[in-house]
């Protein structure tokens, strides 16, 4: 029994991504909470739409995925990895904003609550702390 066989491999998003016959959307979140190995393979798969597994050699895309990275900043990225991307930054809501938001997904809050928890979670955020609050 071959355990290299395409049975015995797991094809898990970035491999679906690749073996895909039309052009496919891959998010990866919070990349920054992964491991140096597996961003050393995103470097890969970033830079020639590829991937190299042991034993089994190189898969390439069918077609050019779209690949979005999120990161909450938690550590720095590899400068090989950010030069492969492009860089937005999706700033806060205002207070206001986010009060509204606030009451939307916490249901039978208070207006005055909401608006007050807005308030400091923007004030706080407008501090100079190493990790503000999300």
């Amino acid at each position: 029994v071959d355990i290299y066989d395409d049975r015995f491999l797991i094809a898990r998003p970035l491999l679906q991504v690749l073996k895909a016959p039309e052009k496919r959307v891959l998010l990866v979140d919070e990349i920054d909470r992964s491991d140096h190995e597996f961003e050393a393979l995103l470097l890969e798969f970033l830079s020639d739409f590829q991937i190299s597994i042991p034993e089994r050699g190189t898969i390439r895309a069918k077609a050019q995925p779209i690949v979005i990275l999120t990161s909450n900043r938690t550590r720095e990225l590899a400068e090989a990895l950010r030069r492969r991307c492009v860089y937005h930054w999706i700033t806060y809501p205002d207070a206001e904003r986010e009060a509204a938001i606030i009451m939307l997904r916490a249901g039978d809050v208070a207006e005055a609550t909401a608006r007050a928890v807005a308030s400091a979670v923007h004030d706080i955020r407008a501090r100079p702390l190493a990790k503000p609050p999300g």
